[in-house]
């Protein structure tokens, strides 16, 4: 959809030091904040550990927390454009988590009308929106008996993208639930089934630290 742009999605990192209450900005986005519409920085492209399946008519499933979203924004707009040319694709199915859906749900109008194009199905958890705090790991365990059949019958694949502190167990957790509770089976062998999915590149984690 961007073939000539790079597009980034950052949130500024801040804090105030307890003792001092001196504000602070992190080195990276506080830089980037710095700069003047129109500046030059310098920067690297790093290869991604995401591999989209070769056939588009198979499902993509996606997990992303916070900027963690960033990817999956870049995926959806892949099919939407080839749906827009007219070819045929799978369906998208994306689990976005922040706090807040009013200061933090990025790039929602966008998405808003990707839905309605007929290509993405969105599940949101927005933690502090209510008294008891949902997360992303559990709009997937709500969604398991679709998230199994995509897998399982429809050779789906599988992303997470957030924080290597928890989220990537946190979510192995929730998809190791749906599957044993879509299928019935033991947790060992829920936990084959996805070490399978790995070992056929059907299940990848991005995460930083």
């Amino acid at each position: 959809m961007h073939p000539d742009m790079i597009q980034l999605c950052v949130v500024q990192v801040d804090w105030n030091v307890p003792s001092t209450k001196e504000f602070r900005l992190g080195e990276a986005t506080g830089y980037l904040k710095k700069q003047a519409s129109g500046a030059q920085i310098m920067c690297a492209v790093r290869q991604s550990a995401i591999v989209l399946p070769k056939d588009t008519l198979n499902p993509v499933i996606m997990a992303g927390m916070g900027t963690g979203l960033a990817p999956w924004r870049a995926v959806t707009q892949d099919r939407i454009a080839q749906k827009r040319a007219g070819q045929a694709v799978g369906p998208c199915m994306l689990f976005f988590g922040a706090r807040y859906a009013k200061y933090e749900y990025l790039y929602r109008e966008e998405f808003e009308q990707y839905i309605n194009e007929g290509v993405l199905t969105m599940h949101t958890a927005f933690s502090r929106d209510q008294a008891r705090k949902i997360y992303v790991q559990h709009r997937i365990v709500e969604a398991g008996p679709t998230i199994a059949q995509m897998m399982l019958r429809e050779n789906g694949h599988f992303y997470v993208c957030g924080s290597a502190r928890q989220v990537p167990e946190d979510i192995y957790a929730a998809m190791k639930q749906v599957m044993m509770t879509s299928e019935g089976c033991s947790e060992l062998e829920a936990e084959a089934t996805l070490s399978n999915l790995k070992m056929e590149g059907r299940y990848t984690v991005e995460a930083w630290s």
